[in-house]
């Protein structure tokens, strides 16, 4: 398990994210990438299976059913035990999904936004943690390749802060974009102004998504757990992750044995 270092920690209270190239080595990128080639032509055999399906983006929610090798990905050593620092000892999973971004697809400016402001009011939203989401890439990432965009800084921002106006994402003055090799993981906070980009390139983006916020939260809608998934919770912690435990009393669940 590899913990929030006092950099990193400096960098996201900062910056609002954090990038970890390379989280995943190159084996467990190819299995992973695998699995997520069979859950990818499952989903897209079958119609009737819930997503979203339009030229410029493809998402495949509540993938954690699709294998076991996902939910190993929820908790990685790498990567997890970092955002529960960030979150805290009660955090739970709110939707976890397989984004698909073809090359070709328009998306205009209005797609900058946060996760959270306006999803839970009545919380002082630039004091609080509430959600971490974040990304792991099965692809290399390059700057017109689809890559999330974000606005540094902006998660300290009041809550009524407007966003700017801009006609494409890349147009917002003061963006970062997320590129990265494949098998990187990056996760940001709810709050961050954010986006996606449009993708240019030749290569189809495509990036699994944990996004993390505390277990008194409901999952959302659709990314509720099957029976047979939560079966597979056999530990204490990733019970908590599926919303299985006391959302208020009770101990949180220990790092240890994720």
């Amino acid at each position: 398990m590899i913990p929030l270092s006092p950099g990193e920690r400096q960098r996201f209270e900062r910056d609002g994210y954090l990038m970890l190239e390379r989280a995943l080595p190159p084996a467990e990128l190819a299995a992973v990438r695998e699995t997520a080639d069979a859950a990818e032509r499952a989903w897209r055999a079958d119609p009737a299976l819930p997503g979203t399906r339009i030229p410029e983006f493809l998402e495949i929610p509540a993938i954690l059913e699709y294998h076991p090798r996902f939910f190993d990905l929820a908790v990685h050593p790498a990567i997890f035990p970092r955002i529960r620092e960030i979150v805290g000892p009660d955090i739970a999973l709110v939707d976890h999904a397989y984004y698909i971004t073809p090359p070709g697809g328009s998306i205009g400016g209005d797609a900058w936004h946060t996760d959270v402001r306006t999803r839970v009011p009545g919380v002082w939203h630039a004091g609080s943690t509430m959600m971490v989401r974040a990304m792991i890439t099965l692809e290399d990432i390059a700057a017109d390749g689809g890559a999330t965009l974000v606005l540094p800084g902006t998660h300290r921002e009041p809550d009524d802060t407007p966003i700017p106006p801009v006609a494409l994402p890349e147009d917002m003055p003061g963006h970062v974009a997320l590129t990265c090799p494949a098998g990187s993981a990056y996760f940001f906070h709810g709050n961050l102004v954010h986006s996606p980009g449009n993708n240019r390139g030749a290569v189809t983006r495509r990036v699994l998504l944990f996004n993390y916020g505390h277990k008194w939260m409901k999952m959302w809608s659709g990314h509720e757990p099957s029976a047979a998934l939560a079966a597979r919770a056999t530990t204490p912690l990733r019970r908590q992750l599926l919303g299985l435990t006391p959302p208020y009393r009770g101990p949180d669940a220990e790092l240890a044995g994720a």
